[in-house]
């Protein structure tokens, strides 16, 4: 694939709520309020601020995304994991495998969450039209260049498309700092050179029928022990003779 150019966004600490934790946290009854929309479609920042705590630390004025979620999701950066005293996992947002345990505060009680911190993994959002433009496929590792002066290449980056995303790569602040990310700055998106005929690691819970076709042509996979494999996408992998490498 040649390279490509994707706007890039910078991610600041910020927790996703389920209902039940904004009526917690903000009382009864209470309802996210919409500060502005942000570039994914009918995502918006709220007017509402929480504060993370730990044995070992806290951080206040945690942005609050809406709309509510079915889980609770606190998104750190691996400075703020130091600060609070944790070990958070880089994880896709959703998955929340081996997740650290806060404690959120609001202005009308704490809701205790364990399971819920993650360092989120750079990704790229992508309409199914930006991906055939791009020549990629959902979940597919990229690589992308960011910055001029102080530019740095992001190995490992996922691709996530939906027909309900608009285009942009999410990166958080310990990554926009050491790129010297500024607003508009762009990015030059490529094939993750460890794909093509080489190890693409694969961070899925579940590899259904349609996913091992998107995945096929990527070389040796490499996913984790535990990860569901349909047996429709079995077969899938034994037609294609792909290698499978478990970490």
């Amino acid at each position: 694939m040649t390279e490509k150019t994707i706007p890039v966004e910078s991610s600041a600490r910020h927790v996703h709520l389920t209902q039940q934790a904004v009526e917690k946290l903000f009382g009864p009854g209470a309802a996210l309020t919409k500060k502005r929309a942000l570039s994914q479609p009918g995502e918006f920042l709220s007017e509402q601020r929480v504060k993370l705590v730990t044995t070992a630390g806290e951080i206040g004025g945690v942005a609050v995304l809406g709309p509510p979620r079915r889980a609770v999701q606190v998104e750190i950066s691996t400075t703020d994991a130091c600060a609070l005293g944790m070990s958070a996992p880089i994880r896709l947002s959703g998955n929340l495998s081996g997740a650290a345990d806060v404690v959120l505060i609001g202005p009308a009680g704490a809701f205790e969450a364990p399971g819920s911190a993650i360092v989120a993994q750079a990704h790229v959002h992508m309409t199914p039209a930006d991906a055939r433009r791009l020549g990629v496929s959902d979940g597919q590792s990229l690589r992308a260049r960011i910055g001029s002066v102080r530019a740095v290449t992001f190995e490992n980056v996922i691709a996530r498309v939906s027909e309900t995303f608009a285009l942009a790569m999410h990166i958080d602040f310990d990554e926009a700092n050491a790129c010297g990310l500024a607003p508009g700055d762009a990015g030059e998106l490529m094939q993750n050179a460890e794909c093509g005929m080489q190890k693409c690691p694969v961070d899925e819970k579940l590899i259904t029928e349609e996913k091992a076709k998107s995945l096929v042509s990527q070389g040796k996979l490499v996913l984790r022990r535990g990860t569901i494999i349909t047996p429709a996408a079995r077969d899938v992998f034994t037609q294609a003779k792909t290698e499978i490498e478990l970490i």
